[in-house]
């Protein structure tokens, strides 16, 4: 069946165009399939499978945003892309039409749903953003840490679109800053986001990778996964298990916790002056403050 094998548009869709698609079930429309070197094609029968167990639990989520952290893990399992193929915005462009019923349920408000959800970056696509979240985020073969990111939806909007996460051992640590074991909410959504801008600086003339040993993943690895074909799990609600990789090691976490802890100081140092200034600001005698006016 054509539905079971992944394509890609072949122009970029307007929203009239798109919807028009959605309405005829005609999502092949200005469409071609995916072809790697081979010549062979990407089955995402799996996929469609999960799709389609996911479409059953709806009700079973307190909130749409709930669901990502189940999703994630398991979109990854079941579509197995090699990161060039998962770079190309007209697949997932693609996949938001195919599976439009899900994209409408996640991200469907007051406005309607955002363009950037049906074709935008990797952050804010629908589908792209679970993907690339479990493939940045897991260890290896384990998604628990996928599981975890998505708690807090802070971590992978600020920053998935980011280069250095693409350092693993630095982004399993931002992982356990953001969302620890323990359950406890350490940061707000600003610590979130202050962290991110610091760690743009301090990582700008000395890459991740200086500090996490310059790892190298299992590609060889990575690319037999890539290129088997799933099968359908008997209990989805059981954890998948990812590819393999070679570019942890305790001394590449030790080094990945580091950083994120040194850029955790400065960003919290950072806050707290910034706080400090505001706090005096707000105290100069004035006519808010119990002190009478230039005009009294």
């Amino acid at each position: 069946m054509a539905d079971e094998i992944l394509r890609r548009y072949v122009r970029r869709l307007d929203p009239l165009t798109r919807s028009q698609l959605i309405a005829d079930y005609a999502w092949h429309s200005d469409s071609e399939s995916v072809t790697r070197r081979d010549g062979t094609t990407i089955d995402i029968a799996v996929l469609t499978a999960l799709m389609e167990e996911f479409s059953d639990r709806l009700d079973g989520w307190a909130d749409p945003s709930t669901s990502d952290r189940w999703l994630a893990p398991r979109i990854h399992f079941a579509l197995r892309l090699s990161r060039a193929e998962a770079s190309d915005p007209d697949v997932w462009a693609w996949l938001a039409v195919r599976f439009h019923s899900y994209i409408e349920w996640r991200w469907e408000g007051r406005k309607g749903i955002a363009e950037n959800r049906w074709r935008g970056e990797i952050h804010k696509q629908a589908l792209a953003r679970l993907w690339w979240g479990a493939e940045l985020f897991r260890n290896g073969a384990d998604y628990e840490p996928v599981v975890r990111a998505f708690i807090r939806q802070d971590l992978p909007n600020s920053y998935l679109h980011r280069p250095l996460v693409r350092c693993r051992s630095l982004a399993l640590a931002l992982v356990d800053v953001v969302s620890p074991t323990d359950g406890e909410t350490v940061l707000s959504a600003d610590d979130v986001n202050d962290l991110a801008r610091v760690l743009n600086l301090v990582t700008a003339g000395s890459p991740p990778e200086v500090q996490t040993g310059f790892q190298r993943d299992d590609l060889r690895g990575y690319q037999k996964w890539v290129g088997e074909r799933p099968d359908i799990p008997a209990d989805w609600n059981v954890l998948p298990t990812g590819p393999g990789c070679g570019d942890t090691s305790a001394m590449s976490l030790d080094g990945g916790r580091a950083l994120a802890t040194r850029g955790w100081v400065y960003a919290h140092a950072a806050a707290e002056r910034l706080n400090t200034r505001s706090a005096r600001r707000r105290s100069k005698p004035g006519p808010h403050n119990g002190q009478p006016s230039d005009s009294a």
